[in-house]
């Protein structure tokens, strides 16, 4: 299974479903959604490519693991 992209998720009737139900804006969880991404990208710039890798690698063999 592939990650949704951010405008996926936005799109997604289900996922707008539980917005509407919880009285959330979809301005305001696009925002969520832009932070955490930034987030990620900053902590991925400064752990570096080895410890994604190794996460990556440890990811894969987890799934492998569970099939």
């Amino acid at each position: 299974m592939q990650d949704m992209t951010m405008s996926e998720v936005l799109r997604d009737p289900m996922i707008r479903q539980m917005l509407r139900a919880d009285r959330i804006s979809l301005g305001v969880f696009a925002e969520l959604l832009e932070t955490a991404a930034k987030k990620r990208a900053h902590a991925f710039s400064a752990s570096g490519t080895a410890a994604f890798c190794a996460g990556m690698l440890a990811e894969r063999a987890e799934t492998q693991g569970k099939a």
